[in-house]
């Protein structure tokens, strides 16, 4: 492959990391332990006393628009190209890529002979960000300027990126037909990417007369556990990453709360509603650092400096045109104590509705705030009990990309077994590669 391909990077991450984590489908399941956890604290299988929650795997994302897998990665009989011609055409003026995933490794869970009181405890590994690019970014790097010719165009693209660990330490009360929870959870940052709300501004203006490129600099962003160091020197203009580790324990603390109560409302009626990560910041102390760039300079050649880099020309000359680069950016970078990223807190409130013994509806509404993005969404669902251990349902959802979001779930609770799969969107969960978006979940607990 040409180090042309380098410039897909944007999309490649879509493609590998594929709106805000939403799992309402879960939230409708109050009995599978993992709702729990993820959801609600004051959920807890019904009739069980002792709970071990194995590990589970979500994945929430989507790329704005109609860009997908198979537009970048398509079929030329045997082989597999890069299109990243048709990739750009299918991108807005800017895009938005936002995506959650979140490991649970291990949890347990007890409950009172009496059921009045509760404790939980668990581990689990979250990863959330978002980011936001032009259209104009990719477009310049592969195609060149020619489309821009006296046109200053913004390239800058702005990102909030960070992954951590979670301990949490949980406790229920119930109160008659009502029951609360709360938990604790001590965060431990990993890793975190974050640009300056207040300086994101990189552009280009290309002269039409004499094809002069002017490139302007007022761009800065916070790193702690990716970016090390970018290289300044003579050498050229050079990118150090960190070591991506994967610490237990770190210098990066923050603290979170969870938030939830259920509601039994007769026989058949039962109400719930819950906050997550309340609060959530992590103040990152391992070795934060501020890169900055504030610059302008003119380049004589017609086309971007950098361009022949990334279409891999044949005549390329690396020294000079790293160099243009370096004189370009200027970044230096200072360590600070002012980074700080915030876990999204989620909101969900709901019903479900006994129809019979083996039937019963409910309905989802949900809200999720990062800092830089909101979501919120509404799904209505149906569950079938076939079996004393057989749990099939369906959920029609709504939410701030789509108003067609049919969502399902199959849940096998033999004994003391939870095994489960579920996505509030069925085509995503099986066609990842032709869909602008996946969501999904699935996992393993044992309820004694």
């Amino acid at each position: 492959m040409k180090i042309k391909y380098i410039s897909a990077l944007l999309v490649l991450l879509a493609a590998a990391k594929v709106n805000a984590q939403q799992e309402m489908m879960l939230n409708s399941l109050q009995n599978l332990w993992h709702s729990n956890t993820s959801t609600n604290p004051a959920f807890f299988p019904e009739n069980k006393h002792f709970v071990i929650g194995l590990p589970a795997y979500s994945i929430d994302a989507a790329h704005s628009g109609d860009l997908t897998y198979k537009d970048i990665f398509r079929k030329d009989g045997d082989r597999t190209i890069v299109d990243f011609d048709n990739a750009i055409s299918k991108l807005d003026p800017e895009n938005d890529l936002n995506f959650d995933q979140r490991l649970e490794t291990v949890s347990f869970g007890f409950r009172s002979p009496n059921n009045k009181w509760g404790f939980q405890l668990g581990h689990a590994i979250a990863f959330s960000g978002a980011l936001t690019y032009p259209k104009a970014l990719p477009e310049l790097l592969w195609n060149g300027n020619a489309s821009y010719i006296g046109q200053t165009v913004e390239i800058g693209l702005q990102a909030d990126i960070a992954d951590w660990h979670e301990w949490s330490v949980g406790v229920m009360r119930q109160f008659g037909p009502l029951n609360v929870g709360v938990r604790a959870k001590y965060l431990t940052g990993i890793s975190a990417l974050r640009t300056d709300d207040d300086r994101h501004s990189m552009s280009i203006y290309t002269d039409p007369d004499i094809y002069q490129l002017t490139l302007k600099t007022d761009y800065a962003f916070y790193s702690s556990s990716i970016i090390s160091a970018i290289d300044t020197a003579d050498l050229g203009f050079d990118i150090t990453l960190d070591a991506l580790g994967n610490k237990l324990r770190s210098k990066n603390n923050g603290i979170a709360f969870d938030l939830g109560g259920v509601l039994k409302v007769g026989e058949r009626l039962t109400l719930d509603a819950s906050v997550i990560n309340l609060g959530g910041l992590i103040k990152w102390k391992n070795d934060p650092r501020y890169f900055q760039s504030k610059a302008e300079y003119t380049y004589s050649g017609s086309t971007i400096p950098g361009e022949d880099i990334l279409n891999g020309s044949d005549s390329l000359d690396f020294d000079t045109k790293l160099d243009t680069l370096n004189d370009i950016f200027r970044f230096s970078q200072t360590a600070t104590d002012a980074m700080e990223t915030r876990a999204p807190m989620r909101i969900y409130v709901g019903g479900t509705f006994e129809l019979t013994k083996h039937w019963s509806v409910g309905l989802t509404v949900f809200h999720q705030k990062k800092d830089r993005d909101s979501n919120t969404a509404v799904g209505a669902s149906v569950r079938w009990l076939p079996l004393k251990w057989l749990s099939l349902g369906a959920m029609y959802g709504v939410n701030n990309r789509s108003a067609a979001n049919l969502g399902f779930h199959v849940a096998f609770t033999p004994g003391p077994v939870q095994v489960y799969f579920l996505s509030d969107n069925l085509l995503n969960a099986f066609a990842l590669k032709s869909s602008p978006a996946a969501n999904l979940r699935a996992g393993l607990a044992l309820a004694f």
